[in-house]
């Protein structure tokens, strides 16, 4: 069983669902300017920096690599784009636990199943537990919706507010199709394998050369999140706000960064030690939930809002567990 790597995993998951965190404490910048800087440095700086010093012979492996495992890295980094886009977003109209909650399990499942589709002669046990676990995630993530239909009935503002569901119908939207373009990110390491396997020949070690990977997948998903958070940041004229409190909230988006930084190599490695099924293990999930009560997002949602929000990721934790399961019978 593969401990180190599954722990690997774990910890990924832990630095994903803290890393928006900061956010918090970036009252006087707009959404659109704190992750900008964020997707600035989290995926064009640390990603190329990271891959400059643990792929040897960086230039080498791009230019050697299969092409067709570099278009399949190129066309997944913009879909993730995309995705990641629609994250923020989500996060911005539903709250950290509850985005978090179904972007990362409609991306788990997807990210699970289109790699082992793929694949050829899986052993009956992992193919049975896999599609066990993808059903009870997505499940879990049902669950979570209703939980976010309670919630917006007892935080709205007015009667009117709390009746009308347009807001939640579009945070749930919105999450929706981000889980489903988010998994491309993972669908990017997976078919990215030629390149992976170019690193470790010219000198790269097992845990480093899925670097290599998400040096293409991070910088492609930026191109998106420039064109729209950018272009939204010009129309609003929201460049002159980098000019308050530029170091500490500068600070504050690097730690963002460091920690989604931590998350990619910690969960390439993890994965990749788990061999070419590792991708299909499940996308940890659950940190998020615990800060989200920390910072009061479901303060004033009800008793009842709460259970059924609980009650979703229990049901997602077992699904992770599942996925888990599974791996090992790969």
């Amino acid at each position: 069983m593969h401990f180190s790597a599954l722990f690997l995993i774990l910890l990924a998951g832990l630095m994903m669902g803290s890393f928006v965190v900061p956010m918090k404490a970036m009252p006087q910048w707009e959404f659109e300017n704190s992750w900008l800087l964020f997707c600035f440095m989290g995926l064009v700086v640390f990603p190329t920096l990271v891959a400059l010093v643990t792929v040897p012979h960086l230039g080498q492996v791009l230019l050697t690599a299969p092409r067709r495992s570099l278009l399949l890295a190129t066309s997944c980094g913009l879909g993730y784009g995309c995705g990641s886009v629609l994250f923020g977003l989500g996060v911005r109209e539903l709250g950290m636990g509850l985005a978090y909650s179904i972007v990362a399990g409609l991306s788990s499942s997807f990210g699970s199943l289109i790699p082992w589709a793929s694949g050829r002669g899986q052993p009956l046990g992992y193919s049975l537990l896999l599609w066990l676990g993808v059903v009870v995630m997505l499940s879990g993530v049902a669950i979570c919706c209703v939980a976010g239909g309670e919630r917006a009935k007892n935080l709205g503002a007015t009667p009117q507010e709390s009746a009308n569901p347009r807001r939640l119908y579009l945070g749930l939207a919105i999450c929706i199709s981000s889980g489903i373009l988010v998994c491309f990110q993972n669908l990017g390491l997976a078919f990215g394998a030629g390149i992976t396997q170019q690193a470790h020949q010219l000198g790269a070690t097992v845990r480093d050369a899925p670097n290599a990977v998400w040096l293409i997948i991070m910088n492609c998903g930026f191109v998106a999140t420039v064109i729209y958070y950018g272009r939204l940041i010009s129309r609003r004229g929201n460049w002159k706000q980098y000019g308050v409190k530029t170091l500490p909230y500068f600070c504050l988006a690097l730690l963002m960064a460091v920690m989604w930084e931590g998350c990619l190599v910690g969960y390439g490695a993890g994965a990749n030690e788990l061999g070419p099924l590792g991708p299909s293990v499940g996308w940890p999930i659950m940190t998020s939930n615990t800060w989200s009560a920390a910072t009061g997002e479901w303060r004033g949602a009800g008793r009842r809002a709460v259970s059924i929000m609980m009650l979703g990721i229990g049901v997602l934790l077992t699904a992770v567990f599942i996925l888990g399961w599974a791996s090992t019978k790969a």
